[in-house]
């Protein structure tokens, strides 16, 4: 009796065993039928950020699998949209995978449902596991939660820049300093009409510090400068035509001070901070062209080894977890049990009420 309750012990162990081994083994399976198939189609084709570094850090595909062409295709979230609506009214499916702000893929690309959700590329065991990830939840900026991926979250009390020589170091610690008559005139930001930055006029709207009656009295008192071309707005921080470049991006900044133009980063003392995801999102197209390369590029970009590349690439902090973070600029890393506004989250989604507040208080601007 007891050899055969060993030997019946045994053969469920054994079952079990084997079972195990075929579950860990098929994704091995499923992940070199891939690689096969992507070689096979031997290209990928990419609608992304053009700005450096993310424009770098998504070609840096090509080192790891030399076989796979990467079609390229850089421009600002708006020019892309346009391009990508025209492309599928006209029936044709050129792209792949598009890489850049929330905006545009939200907006544009998600709202049209023109995209795959994102699990259903994954085939890596370290890239579907949430608890890899920051906070143990991978972070989706679109409604449903599963097609517009962040994959990175830099912590930030940025307000933008400002021009050395206008602006005395201290001057401003608050957004709210930005409404003295002095600055007025003097400011410039992105237009909260562009989809591809929507994204920070968000964090104005929603931060319970600013809010809808920072935004008003900013609009209504200060005759705001407006531009969607962010090299313009830099030049203009940088010959004194402006004081303050609100919402400036740090790549730019860096750049500018690169060049020699006296500017440098303003930072907020006083307001809670937010977690910003910038050009760093990832979706998916339905009828991509090559949807075996695309799987391959999607499961290498957020793996480890992927994400160590895109933090060593662009020094933003990705939102993998279990990654070291040495290449990260310090600023940039999120603390555990901070209280951060992401405002990529769906909850921030609707930018609807902000958009109407900016029409009406600019149309009672010009009625004065």
């Amino acid at each position: 009796m007891f050899f055969c309750l060993t030997g019946f012990i045994f053969l469920i162990l054994a079952g079990a065993a084997h079972a195990a081994s075929q579950a860990a083994g098929s994704w091995q399976v499923e992940w070199e039928k891939t690689i096969q198939a992507a070689h096979r189609e031997g290209e990928v084709t990419i609608y992304g950020q053009a700005r450096h570094p993310v424009s770098a850090a998504i070609r840096a595909f090509d080192q790891v699998y030399p076989k796979i062409r990467l079609n390229f295709l850089g421009g600002t979230g708006a020019q892309l949209g346009v391009r990508v609506m025209a492309e599928k009214r006209a029936g044709k499916h050129l792209v792949d995978i598009a890489i850049g702000g929330a905006g545009t893929q939200v907006e544009v690309y998600a709202r049209a449902g023109l995209l795959e959700p994102m699990s259903a590329a994954f085939i890596l065991p370290e890239v579907a596991d949430p608890s890899l990830w920051w906070g143990k939840k991978q972070h989706y900026a679109d409604p449903e939660n599963r097609a517009v991926f962040m994959i990175v979250g830099n912590a930030s009390s940025s307000i933008g820049a400002y021009n050395t020589g206008l602006v005395k170091p201290g001057e401003i610690q608050s957004w709210w300093d930005l409404l003295q008559p002095k600055w007025k005139g003097k400011i410039v930001m992105t237009d909260a009409k562009s989809a591809g930055n929507i994204g920070t006029w968000r964090y104005l709207y929603y931060s319970p510090d600013l809010g809808p009656k920072f935004i008003r009295r900013l609009l209504a008192d200060m005759d705001v400068m407006f531009s969607v071309d962010e090299r313009q707005m830099m030049d203009w921080l940088g010959t004194g035509k402006a004081s303050v470049h609100l919402l400036a991006k740090g790549a730019n900044i860096d750049k500018a001070k690169e060049q020699g133009l006296p500017v440098e980063e303003l930072s907020s003392q006083k307001e809670g901070g937010s977690i910003s995801t910038g050009s760093n999102h990832l979706s998916w197209f339905k009828n991509a062209p090559h949807p075996n390369a695309a799987r391959l590029y999607i499961n290498w970009v957020l793996s480890r080894e992927g994400q160590l590349t895109w933090q060593k690439i662009t020094k933003d902090n990705s939102l993998r977890a279990d990654i070291s973070k040495e290449t990260v600029l310090p600023e940039n890393i999120l603390r555990e049990g901070a209280n951060y506004i992401m405002t990529s989250h769906p909850q921030y989604e609707d930018v609807k009420p902000l958009r109407k507040l900016v029409d009406e208080v600019l149309a009672e601007t010009k009625r004065r």
